[in-house]
């Protein structure tokens, strides 16, 4: 019970740090239905989630020496990658007519950055309710 406690509130950080990145990056936009913004948020985030739990991992290990290299700047590329395949796997899945769209890899970059700060600041939030679970 409590991985699902923790995914939950792991994808509500994220949500909160999506709807700041949509606000305020240019470049990245999440279009929905009227009245379903938040319920295409909370899936946007849920499946940003599971890419960046399964296929970030690899990109790390494959993209280490590149990382190494630039002193970890390529680690920005790594996450922006992360946030375009999210943006490809919503798209594909259609929920509900919503559409999220990122202009290229460094608008992705730019919200990755702006995601980590506000998902970060969330978690930290959060974390006395990580701890009761």
């Amino acid at each position: 019970m409590s991985t699902l406690w923790n995914f939950a509130l792991t994808v509500i950080a994220i949500a909160a740090g999506l709807w700041v990145v949509v606000e305020f990056i240019p470049g990245i936009e999440l279009t929905a239905t009227q009245g379903n913004e938040l319920t295409a948020f909370l899936v946007l985030a849920a499946v940003f989630v599971i890419v960046n739990s399964v296929v970030a991992p690899i990109l790390r290990i494959v993209g280490l020496p590149l990382t190494c290299i630039t002193l970890g700047l390529f680690a920005l590329v790594i996450n922006g990658i992360v946030l375009l395949l999210a943006e490809w796997l919503f798209n594909l899945l259609s929920f509900q007519g919503s559409q999220f769209h990122v202009d290229g890899l460094w608008p992705a970059i730019l919200g990755a950055i702006v995601l980590a700060i506000i998902s970060g600041i969330v978690n930290f939030f959060t974390s006395p309710l990580r701890a009761r679970s």
